[in-house]
């Protein structure tokens, strides 16, 4: 069916408009940290629980899916300081530092922060029962994922609730 010149102009315009005041307007969305989880070490030599800098000269990662029919069974990742001698902070998240499988988040798997040798750690973090509840929240032109509970365990200890916590780092100490 053809339209008046006029339709196709009006239509134009009010295309253009909505384009204008959407392309605008910056979004102020955390999505690609959202479900991040910032584990720093604690590096305060003066008490018993922090870490010495040669004791995180390199810090691995082992990845495993809840689900064992899963492939690969496990990823094993290594860490280093890169221009700083030691490593401060540690991010998991859904594609850092693996590479995403699939649609699987990071609640779909068990973690294991190690320090020391590959083979023959000396201290290790089992970070487990990662829960994570999200939904999208509209503002106008922007529409931004925000996570409504984010929780976690560390060595089977308290539940973490990082939900509402800016950043969301879990600090790292010694056990002994």
């Amino acid at each position: 069916m053809l339209r008046n010149p006029l339709t196709w102009l009006l239509l134009l315009i009010a295309s253009t408009a909505l384009a204008a005041c959407c392309g605008s307007v910056p979004c102020d969305c955390r999505d690609e940290l959202d479900d991040a989880i910032i584990f720093r070490f604690n590096t305060d030599v003066s008490t018993i629980q922090g870490f010495r800098p040669e004791e995180l000269s390199t810090v691995y990662i082992l990845r495993v899916p809840l689900d064992t029919a899963q492939r690969p069974k496990s990823d094993t990742i290594a860490i280093t300081g890169g221009r700083r001698p030691t490593v401060q902070t540690v991010t998991i998240n859904n594609s850092q530092p693996f590479v995403q499988s699939g649609s699987r988040k990071l609640d779909e798997y068990r973690y294991t922060i190690y320090l020391g040798a590959r083979k023959a750690p000396t201290e290790s973090f089992i970070v487990s029962n990662i829960r994570l509840e999200d939904d999208f929240e509209a503002n106008k032109c922007c529409t931004c994922n925000i996570n409504l509970k984010k929780t976690l365990m560390v060595n089977g200890g308290p539940e973490i609730d990082l939900s509402k916590e800016l950043p969301d780092t879990v600090l790292l100490s010694r056990k002994r």
